[in-house]
């Protein structure tokens, strides 16, 4: 009965000391020195405001190695960890000085708000020149910025950035619809044309010819050159993939 009792309340402890690590761990980790105290604080406050503007998780860590994992698998890591109890979703920035590359890795809940088609490239335009720049302070802030952005964008419209509002025209139908116009005018206008009493369709093309205006003396057809433009043909086999991600959403690149 105590070996149980005791086993129970092992248990106890170690969730509850593994939640408490989880709440307790900053927004931003600078694992390679990178950034000023001062700038970890400021980035920490901006962070918290936007996490209780949108009730989601954000994450900022700068390392500086990975060890033997790829960058989806290490950001996915800490997204898991430290950054999914959001309750609208959650979404990390990691960081890796040795390989000068970045990954971003959304959850379940997130990717509906910054997709990986629109939302992802979105981000990317956002920080992605400071950090080749060297400027991570300016990277990590305008990354928060676009985050909030988006998440903004999707709280205000329903839909992801990057996808058709309902209500809003469809290009695509625009289009359809302005082409299905013209073939209707140009069926009427021939339409009128052929009603008209003083124009008829020739029977042959001889007859829109005046006789005895036009003389060949030869019958005879000169060849001037061929170019031939051989392309192999295609396999018909697509590359695209989708981000890589488990349990959720992301992308990444070098600076």
């Amino acid at each position: 009965m105590w070996k149980k009792f005791l086993s129970l309340l092992a248990v106890i402890l170690f969730l509850n000391v593994a939640v408490t690590s989880a709440a307790s761990i900053e927004p931003v980790t600078d694992k390679a020195g990178l950034l000023k105290p001062t700038e970890v604080e400021l980035l920490n406050q901006r962070i918290r405001d936007v996490e209780q503007k949108h009730k989601i998780k954000i994450g900022v860590v700068f390392v500086k190695s990975v060890g033997n994992k790829d960058m989806i698998e290490a950001s996915d890591e800490w997204r898991d960890k430290y950054f999914s109890n959001g309750k609208n979703g959650g979404i990390v920035l990691l960081v890796a000085m040795d390989k000068h590359k970045y990954e971003m890795a959304t959850d379940r809940r997130m990717v509906q708000q910054i997709t990986d088609s629109d939302g992802i490239p979105y981000l990317k335009d956002k920080f992605q020149s400071e950090l080749s720049d060297g400027n991570y302070y300016g990277a990590a802030e305008n990354f928060v910025k676009g985050v909030s952005e988006l998440v903004s964008y999707y709280e205000t419209h329903g839909v992801a950035y990057g996808q058709r509002v309902p209500g809003e025209l469809d290009p695509m139908a625009a289009a359809v619809a302005v082409v299905t116009s013209i073939i209707l005018g140009v069926f009427i206008r021939s339409a009128l044309i052929g009603s008209m009493s003083n124009i008829h369709h020739a029977m042959e093309a001889l007859d829109y010819l005046k006789k005895n205006t036009v003389k060949l003396n030869e019958s005879r057809d000169t060849f001037l050159f061929m170019h031939v433009q051989r392309r192999p043909r295609s396999s018909g086999k697509s590359d695209s993939s989708g981000s890589g991600h488990s349990g959720g959403g992301g992308g990444g690149g070098s600076f």
